[in-house]
């Protein structure tokens, strides 16, 4: 049988080998993949590499930036052959070699001092005097047969409990499916992963639209539609009034700014923490004057966010971020800051919202030529936290958690605060038009 190896580069140079000693092997910066690259232009789960009988072959898990194979886009699984080039994003690049069995095992540590295994206790083999083929638990005693009795009462009972369980399904199915249309009257369902889902999330509660149940009413707990999100999603329930309203802006905003997280939204406790922030910059004269210049040149902002593999809506307000209180040209900004964003975005990522806050957080580490200062941090917490990835990776855990500063959870929420706001300006007062990039 052939055996597939990995020959790849870790981000110190040194030449890594990585032998795939299972049929499905995974590789993604998620802390579950078999082989984990912590690379911002990794997706959490890139790429899988599967084996069926002698044949190997490489499929994208749906991931940001792609995967290549000998140069080329693979959009769907494509066979590998011995000596063909992977690259992951841009991140990972993987020389394929497949070699025999027999070769691997001089690669392998001498196995021939391991104790010697009894041939029972490795194969279960039967005990002498049983027949070859023979299952050890169906061995009877000897002397004694299977009554005849039982090859009649048996399948008589089988068909017994069949008819049972089809007169269940008969009486209950119904029932079963009304309470199941009747019983989400939020609105709101969970997105559990299943072991093959692509989606590249994580376990976590997400808000789905489900719209409303046939027949059955509106839900009676469903929260408010924001119109200015994709497709009017419907956002999670939320109260009324400010905190509503930041709610709202604050998930069509964060919906901007990640490379792939179209479900992102604010839960209400951290709204209430952006609309604090909201009051400070609501009215502001500065922030209409930055807004405005924002988007008198939201071409050449879109333009240089393209270049360094950020959202535009990102690099502008984070441009506008860096301003402060101060009238500026944001491009100008916007261009000052974009070179550090992308090194960060490198080691940190920008797949998520909490990614991309982790990044503004990190900038004055990054402008400081600290670019893997806080990716190190994030690993080190990641081993030693018993939450998921997803609730580590989070200016809200890392500051309850004292893992950064006040002022680098400061500007994390003067950003949100600002992209909020951006979405519907007026609405807080700032006279300007929504920035739109």
């Amino acid at each position: 049988m052939s055996v597939l190896i990995l020959k790849f580069k870790d981000e110190n140079g040194d030449e890594k080998v990585v032998e795939m000693d299972r049929d499905r092997f995974t590789i993604g910066r998620h802390s579950e993949c078999d082989l984990v690259y912590v690379d911002g232009r990794l997706s959490r789960e890139h790429a899988r590499f599967e084996r069926e009988g002698g044949r190997f072959s490489v499929t994208d898990l749906g991931s940001s930036n792609g995967t290549t194979l000998n140069g080329e886009d693979i959009f769907e699984s494509r066979s590998i052959n011995d000596g063909d080039v992977v690259n992951l994003g841009g991140g990972l690049e993987i020389e394929v070699k497949i070699k025999a069995a027999e070769a691997v095992q001089s690669l392998t540590p001498d196995l021939a001092a391991a104790p010697e295994i009894a041939p029972e206790a490795q194969f279960n083999i039967a005990p002498s005097g049983v027949p070859p083929m023979v299952p050890i638990a169906a061995a009877a005693p000897a002397g004694e047969g299977i009554p005849t009795a039982f090859f009649i009462i048996a399948p008589v009972l089988g068909i017994l409990v069949l008819a049972l369980v089809i007169g269940a399904i008969f009486l209950f199915g119904d029932r079963g499916k009304e309470i199941s249309e009747n019983d989400n009257d939020s609105g709101y369902t969970t997105d559990v992963d299943k072991p093959d889902d692509n989606d590249n999330d994580e376990d976590t509660p997400r808000p789905i639209k489900t719209g409303t149940p046939s027949g059955k009413g509106t839900p009676s707990n469903s929260g408010p539609v924001n119109s200015s999100t994709p497709g009017g999603t419907e956002l999670p329930p939320g109260g009324t009034g400010e905190n509503a309203k930041v709610e709202q802006n604050g998930a069509a905003f964060v919906r901007q700014i990640a490379q792939n997280d179209p479900k992102a939204f604010l839960t209400g406790d951290q709204a209430a923490k952006v609309g604090a922030k909201v009051k400070q910059w609501g009215r502001s004269s500065v922030l209409a004057d930055n807004i405005n210049s924002a988007r008198k040149n939201a071409a050449a902002i879109k333009t240089l966010a393209g270049q360094k593999n950020l959202k535009p809506q990102f690099l502008a307000v984070a441009a506008i971020t860096k301003l402060g209180s101060s009238r500026g040209d944001v491009l100008q900004a916007a261009t000052s800051v974009a070179d550090v964003y992308e090194k960060l975005g490198i080691h940190i990522g920008s797949e998520n919202f909490d990614d991309a806050l982790l990044m503004v957080a990190a900038y004055d580490q990054g402008e400081a030529g600290e670019t893997m200062k806080m990716r190190n941090m994030l690993q080190d917490v990641a081993t030693k936290a018993t939450e998921g990835a997803r609730t580590v990776r989070s200016i809200w855990f890392l500051e309850k958690a004292g893992k950064i500063t006040s002022a680098e959870y400061e500007r994390a929420l003067t950003f949100l605060a600002i992209g909020t706001i951006a979405q519907n300006p007026k609405e807080f007062g700032v006279n300007a038009e929504a920035l739109k990039l």
